[in-house]
């Protein structure tokens, strides 16, 4: 029982490809972790392009995950969305190594000794 975890890109127009890449991409890698981070209330995508005028854009984007928890936030800069996007999608499936190295640890309460 998954449910779409929201997910909001500030600083782009909807019908640029920009935004749909990021979507889709950071959309897949939120799903990805959701099994082990069920507690994912929201994620907020932030994008601030610079030299927009002139052949290339450069672009500062800060992807926000809150949790019931904590807030993760992750930053990339680069001229290039896509590997922008790459990048904070491979931040955010590295939680899910932390996540079930937590899970696995046992408690010294409970330890024999």
């Amino acid at each position: 029982m998954t449910e779409n975890i929201p997910l909001y890109i500030v600083g782009l127009s909807k019908d640029e490809p920009a935004t749909e890449v990021l979507m889709s991409k950071f959309g897949g890698a939120l799903e990805k972790v959701q099994p082990v981070l069920p507690d994912i209330i929201e994620a907020k995508i932030t994008v601030k392009s610079q030299n927009s005028e002139g052949t290339r854009t450069h672009y500062d984007v800060t992807a926000i995950v809150k949790t019931s928890k904590n807030q993760l936030v992750y930053t990339s800069s680069d001229w290039d969305i896509l590997k922008i996007s790459d990048e904070l999608s491979k931040k955010l499936e590295r939680e899910m190594s932390k996540q079930d190295d937590k899970r696995q640890r046992d408690s010294v309460r409970k330890r024999k000794v």
